[in-house]
């Protein structure tokens, strides 16, 4: 039977760091408890569904599970278990050269939590002690941006103090290019606040003037070449539609590709925004949910109208909102909008969908091109008492039914879909770093999506 793990959670939703409580790791159980003095604050807690109004001075408790071994949105701070991973094998990489080699499982995932646990996406911050939370607020970076030249090695070595004060291992692990398999590097830097020009500083920790956050990614282009150049369409493809979309930069760093984008979870001020996945939203609530595809478009809809905890302060928008992004995933082929790349955020005393993000359109590439990773209005499905399996323009109907969509709304969305993506392929045969290939298969599937649309 191994000791119990402890750390604390804080946050800087009030500007001001404060303690919010504390979290326990046992054989069993995740447990953590909220601060008498946090309560008072009347403040958002861990995540929409432990509030602190429902749970107050009662510690919650989840078992651990093969997918959770911490509550959800504690867990969402742990990159993923794959040796694909560019965050999580860059941090093992830190572990390592600290002397620390865990053992797999909850072991690694504990010390990469103290270590990657605070000042990433979201409000919450988590540390091993109070001690060492101090000692990290007490300390923010200066406000000072680099260049990023032929020098764009020290930048990122000064990028890289982020987690401790040596950081030779992690330049080590990057390399000149990123090179690390999988999911695209992201890293998260300040620029300046009128926006991008080649110059990146550490991310805030407290009011700073002058900048503003940004999470950049860099691409693999020996993977997915071109896919920054397709995202960037995409993002602005929503906004000219009247999505609410970050300001962005498409750019390069070094000869790598990169896309700058702006930080929805932090305020004008750098303080955190209330910020949770749909993904760490419904697995609180909803113990079958292991992954962040596994689920369907329509059972979001059900939660949002059934969620005893709300989860939106104005449901009928959320789920025209809902109904009109999947609609735009699949006239630009973006067959990966699955839990993770939904989230609520809270703008003053509203919660509402968050801006649009990662709409990258995935089925350029043949291992990604899937319609969809989530399914909705029985797609694909064969019922009892018919001989073929539910078609695509079946399924849009049967959902925008079940989110009790009126039949004219429903119509007009569509409408306005295609009308603000009726020059997406040529907009795509117009991308200079995107292969013919890719350019050819994206525009086939989505010509096929936008031919059967038109027949609503």
């Amino acid at each position: 039977m191994s000791r119990d793990k402890e750390a604390v959670v804080w946050t800087r939703l009030a500007t001001q760091p404060q303690r919010m409580g504390r979290l326990y790791i046992t054989d069993r159980d995740c447990r953590f408890t909220y601060d008498g003095d946090y309560l008072a604050t009347g403040m958002p807690g861990v995540g929409l569904i432990y509030a602190p109004e429902i749970y107050k001075d009662n510690t919650i408790v989840r078992g651990r599970t093969e997918n959770f071994d911490f509550l959800p949105p504690i867990q969402a701070l742990v990159p993923p278990r794959s040796q694909h991973n560019f965050q999580r094998q860059l941090i093992i990489s830190y572990l390592a050269q600290q002397g620390k080699h865990p053992t797999r499982g909850i072991e690694t995932d504990w010390e990469i939590l103290k270590v990657s646990g605070h000042g990433g996406i979201g409000h919450l911050d988590v540390f091993e002690s109070d001690a060492k939370a101090l000692e990290w607020y007490s300390a923010p970076p200066a406000r000072e941006l680099f260049s990023i030249g032929d020098n764009f090695g020290f930048s990122l070595k000064e990028f890289l103090t982020w987690f401790d004060h040596d950081a030779e291992v992690l330049i080590q692990a990057i390399g000149p290019t990123p090179s690390v398999g999988g999911a695209i590097p992201k890293l998260l830097v300040t620029i300046p606040e009128s926006g991008w020009d080649g110059r990146i500083g550490l991310p805030s920790r407290q009011v700073m003037p002058g900048v503003t956050d940004v999470v950049l990614k860099l691409e693999q282009s020996n993977i997915y070449p071109g896919m920054l150049a397709l995202e960037a369409l995409s993002l602005e493809v929503h906004k000219a539609a009247g999505f609410d979309v970050p300001r962005y930069w498409l750019t390069e760093v070094n000869g790598i590709p990169a896309l700058a984008i702006e930080r929805f979870d932090r305020d004008k001020n750098r303080a955190p925004v209330f910020t949770e996945s749909l993904y760490s939203i419904l697995a609180s609530g909803d113990k079958s949910i292991t992954h962040n595809y596994s689920y369907t478009y329509d059972r979001i809809g059900r939660a949002i109208d059934r969620s005893p905890v709300p989860l939106v302060t104005n449901p009928v928008e959320a789920k025209q909102y809902l109904f009109k992004r999947l609609l735009f995933a699949l006239l630009t082929g973006n067959g990966d909008m699955h839990m993770e790349n939904l989230s609520i955020i809270r703008q003053g005393h509203e919660l509402m969908f968050s801006p649009v993000y990662d709409p990258a359109p995935m089925r350029a590439y043949s291992i990604h091109n899937m319609l969809s990773v989530m399914t909705f209005g029985d797609y694909g499905d064969w019922p009892d008492n018919k001989d073929s399996p539910v078609g695509l323009l079946e399924a849009v109907i049967s959902f925008a039914r079940q989110l009790n969509i009126s039949k004219a709304i429903m119509h007009d969305s569509i409408e306005h879909a295609l009308r603000c993506t009726q020059d997406f392929g040529d907009r795509v045969m117009a991308l200079e770093l995107l292969p013919q290939n890719n350019k050819q298969q994206l525009i086939s599937v989505v010509n096929v999506v936008r031919e059967t649309l038109k027949k609503h």
